[in-house]
């Protein structure tokens, strides 16, 4: 009986260990089969080992299902359909202890086995994370998704590739269907495709790229650029060049270009300093945008709207600057942009989206920019000197006006009307003089407006010539007061700027 006690604790012992070990077989088997979640700050929590544990997801963490390895830091994923088997595969953005330049790794799902298999890498040549861009888009609109990626190198040139990702998570490969390098801009014009598109019924327009370049013809102090147009050639599977356009641009003195860009953020940064305009506006609005270097903000106003901006971080190219700014109430809202110089107070602004692709169809913020040039700096605009009781006058005498186009105008005291063929508008006007320029300003009762908000207003000038005593000849300009012109322009604390916008000639009745 002594005998068989010590037996079956033995038998016992094992068994029991059997069961354990069996157990924690099964559980890393299984474990074997389910994605681990790593986040971004895995790499400062994980052993030595490559194999990451489970953690916790922060908001705004960059998350993988994709192991990293012992060299690799994740920056931000993104999941999408690379290889169109309508499940999502995933991109991961990287950098590797070793090397500067950002990796982009494509993990493709393997539906059999459940996991996400690392596919590729590609190596960028943009160093910097706030300057890159990434994307899935049928940008060829044959339904078929197209890894997008750009950003600036570390010279400050422009880069954006282009790829096809065929094959599964077995065999899988990538065919590079656009690639473009240049000291200035590059971006892809979206349209707006198709009803019969979006229900997969039809193929729909290609995405043009535009390419904007110095122009190697040209001295260094030059701004013109040449743009070059590339679209999807089909039969190529490539994109290529469909037509090239020189835009002539100033001319800017050494010194005055040096004022402006000599190589460094702050130079650049302080020239854009203030506030700068849309030149081109639909209707009444006008679009102005706000840099603050100093503040580190930039601010996007139109009509009673604002929005504040924290400047991020600057990356300069040719006659440029790249900006990366996060909205200051909600911080995860982006908004990138690159101005490229065009004149002494002139520059060009192409907007990025807030999904890190630029749309050139829709955005409104798009488009040429004037500074508001303070008067210390830069050469005071041409004055009117017509004082505010000569306009009164003139249209207390002449209460009905008109223009080519068909257009009266009706003014009574403080109020005025117009009238077309198919509009109506009644409201109240006002006229004063601001840094010695005569202003008029219009308030219609309704919503929908004939005019804008402002206007410099003169009478019409009529050169005359005249015969002086020493015999020579000097042009004298008299004023037509049954003609008024109207210059649209905008009105800051104390003083007045000409901006675009059509200009009105008002003539007066005549008997």
């Amino acid at each position: 009986m002594k005998k068989i006690i010590p037996a079956l604790f033995v038998i016992t012992a094992a068994f029991l260990a059997i069961i354990f070990f069996s157990r924690k077989t099964i559980s890393k088997s299984d474990s074997e089969n389910v994605p681990s979640l790593v986040t971004a700050d895995s790499q400062e929590k994980k052993n030595s080992t490559e194999e990451h544990n489970v953690t916790i997801v922060e908001e705004n963490t960059p998350t993988s299902f994709l192991t990293l390895k012992n060299d690799e830091t994740l920056l931000s994923s993104m999941g999408i359909d690379l290889n169109d088997d309508n499940l999502d595969d995933e991109i991961l953005i990287i950098k590797k202890a070793s090397k500067s330049n950002l990796i982009i790794v494509i993990g493709i799902y393997n539906p059999t086995s459940k996991m996400y298999v690392r596919a590729t890498e590609i190596e960028t040549e943009v160093t910097q994370f706030r300057s890159f861009s990434y994307n899935g888009l049928d940008i060829t609109g044959e339904h078929k998704t197209a890894l997008v990626y750009q950003g600036f190198t570390e010279n400050g040139s422009s880069v954006l590739q282009m790829f096809f990702c065929h094959g599964n998570a077995d065999s899988f490969y990538l065919s590079k269907i656009g690639d473009f390098k240049s000291d200035g801009t590059i971006f892809i014009q979206q349209y707006n495709r198709t009803d019969t598109y979006e229900l997969s019924q039809s193929t729909g327009k290609s995405f043009p790229v535009w390419v904007y370049s110095s122009d190697p013809n040209e001295h260094a102090d030059s701004l013109s650029q040449i743009q070059t147009e590339y679209d999807w050639n089909s039969s190529m599977q490539q994109y290529v060049q469909v037509r090239q356009i020189k835009v002539t641009g100033q001319k800017l003195a050494a010194k005055e270009l040096a004022k402006i860009q000599d190589g460094t953020e702050k130079t650049f940064a302080n020239y854009l300093d203030g506030l700068w305009y849309q030149t081109a506006n639909e209707g009444s609005s006008i679009r102005y945008i706000y840099f603050d270097y100093a503040g580190r903000e930039v601010i996007f106003l139109e009509g009673d709207t604002q929005e504040v901006y924290t400047w991020l971080s600057s990356t300069l190219y040719k006659n440029g600057i790249y900006l990366s700014t996060a909205n200051i109430s909600i911080e995860n809202l982006g908004r990138r942009f690159a101005v490229t110089l065009t004149d002494i107070d002139q520059v060009r602004i192409r907007a990025y989206d807030d999904v890190r692709m630029h749309i050139g169809a829709d955005n409104l913020w798009d488009g040429v920019y004037k500074k508001l040039n303070d008067a210390k700096t830069f050469l005071p605009q041409e004055t009117d000197s017509t004082p505010v009781d000569e306009i009164v006058t003139a249209l207390e005498e002449n209460t009905l006006w008109y223009t080519a186009d068909g257009a009266n105008f009706v003014f009574k005291g403080d109020t005025y009307a117009i009238s077309t063929e198919n509009f109506n508008e009644t409201g109240i006007i006002a006229l004063s003089m601001i840094d010695g320029q005569t202003v008029v300003q219009f308030n219609p009762k309704e919503s929908m407006k004939y005019l804008g908000d402002s206007y410099l207003i003169g009478f019409k000038e009529i050169p005359k010539t005249v015969k002086l005593r020493n015999g020579k000849t000097k042009t004298v300009f008299d004023k037509d007061k049954k003609t008024l012109i109207l210059k649209p322009a905008v009105i800051l604390a104390s003083c007045v700027n000409e901006t675009s916008g059509k200009v009105l000639m008002l003539n007066a009745e005549t008997e």
